[in-house]
């Protein structure tokens, strides 16, 4: 290791671990003596990892009003960056907010980072081919019932018990702080992004039923099967027939297969 190297490797472990440098690593001068030019470090590291917290994370700052400055310096303290790129230092914000006190027993807070991170991820994620609906226009009506619809990767299904999408939204668009309802029955949450704008939506029981069956590779007959468990199997494939249409035109299909 060279010795520009050991400095850097120093200098590094007193600012994220408040251990004091060699005497030789700081010197001081006539603005500031060594402890305060190292606390310029420290406070300025810190305030970097605070800001873009509260940027990746606007819903949770929208829920929790003044306390949340609060819980983003508790979480810089408690985690230190350990990525180089400071983007994912917010990675262990829900699971600190669902196991943290006084948090824990909030159980709405973790919903609510669980869908900011999952915005500012499906907005990260790598661009994947957009199937079309003229895509599909070449296939036999006999082949459908063994056609694979390939979701884009960056899909996201989130399931909580709060109305978490209304403080997003509230975020998003600069409104009123909206009121905390809990629901009996969990709701789940779509997040997806279509060119460069990332998109969530609430979605019923046989969506998500059919939504999962894509995911785990299901023919479309099987998703069709899955319908019927919620309606009449005969408006079974005209309600998969809507949902392909939505979801086609939401961009949500990366491509598709036969068997």
């Amino acid at each position: 290791m060279s010795h520009l190297q050991a400095l850097q490797q120093r200098m590094l472990q007193a600012v994220l671990a408040d251990r004091p440098p060699q005497s030789r690593d700081l010197q001081d001068d006539a603005r500031a003596d060594t402890s305060t030019r190292l606390a310029i470090y420290r406070n300025g590291y810190r305030v970097r990892l605070r800001d873009a917290l509260a940027t990746e994370f606007p819903g949770l700052g929208v829920m929790m009003g003044r306390r949340f400055g609060s819980l983003l310096d508790r979480y810089v303290e408690a985690h230190p960056s350990g990525h180089y790129n400071i983007r994912w230092h917010g990675a262990g914000v829900a699971a600190f907010l669902e196991y943290g006190l006084p948090w824990r027993d909030k159980p709405a807070l973790a919903d609510m980072a669980r869908l900011d991170w999952a915005i500012s991820t499906s907005f990260d994620a790598a661009d994947e081919p957009v199937l079309a609906a003229a895509d599909l226009a070449g296939v036999s009506a006999h082949a459908w019932a063994n056609l694979h619809l390939l979701l884009q990767n960056h899909l996201q299904i989130l399931s909580t018990h709060y109305n978490v999408d209304a403080f997003r939204r509230a975020a998003d668009r600069n409104d009123k702080r909206p009121r905390m309802r809990r629901h009996d029955a969990a709701r789940h949450l779509l997040v997806w992004r279509q060119a460069l704008t990332v998109h969530y939506r609430s979605i019923g029981m046989d969506e998500l039923s059919a939504l999962s069956g894509a995911i785990k590779g299901e023919p479309f007959a099987a998703l069709c099967e899955r319908l019927s468990e919620y309606h009449d199997p005969a408006d079974a494939l005209p309600r998969m027939a809507s949902f392909l249409h939505r979801w086609l035109a939401d961009g949500l299909i990366s491509r598709w297969l036969l068997d």
